[in-house]
């Protein structure tokens, strides 16, 4: 079953580096850039992780967090921020505000990945389980060079034409006639 995360960030390339961390199949992420988008998609989607920015245009990552706390409790929320570095903010998003887990940026990865998996209910070995599975969704294929279509043109006009003629054989009537006989 797919997990719906909500990532409330602005920034392209801290979006691109979460994206990357948490880039599995059973994860659908969807952005917003500013809380109002934020506790529209809320409102109108279930998920079930909310990733917020504290600092977000216009707003806080902790107003957001207490928003979703009170009014979407199914939802488990992790805060990041790049400014905010002190524990005393770690302390406060968790305590006060509903977040399950407060990590500054850059994100240690294997720590975020791991909190991420935590708050889901994930087990990792059933994580890089599903990874092995033949379930997968991206197939590569190989585009052939134009000699290699021309070849097989070729091949298949002559397997075409020699099928032709052993199929004329077999379906021309076999007519005897006894020339012995006469009336």
């Amino acid at each position: 079953m797919k997990k719906k995360i909500l990532l409330v960030e602005y920034n392209s390339s801290a979006i691109g580096k979460i994206r990357q961390i948490l880039h599995h199949k059973i994860f659908e992420i969807t952005v917003a850039a500013t809380q109002e988008k934020a506790r529209d998609l809320l409102g109108n989607f279930r998920f079930d992780l909310l990733i917020t920015e504290t600092l977000l245009p216009k707003s806080h990552g902790f107003i957001l967090s207490k928003y979703a706390a009170v009014n979407y409790p199914d939802t488990k929320i992790i805060i990041i921020s790049e400014r905010l570095k002190e524990e005393d903010y770690k302390h406060e998003a968790i305590t006060k505000h509903g977040a399950s887990d407060f990590f500054e940026k850059p994100l240690k990865e294997k720590e975020f990945k791991k909190k991420v998996l935590e708050v889901l209910n994930i087990n990792e070995a059933d994580l890089q389980e599903m990874e092995g599975s033949s379930d997968v969704t991206t197939r590569i294929h190989k585009i052939p060079s134009l000699e290699e279509l021309e070849a097989a043109k070729k091949k298949s006009e002559k397997e075409e034409t020699h099928g032709n003629i052993s199929n004329e054989k077999k379906k021309t009537p076999i007519i005897e006639i006894d020339l012995d006989e006469q009336d």
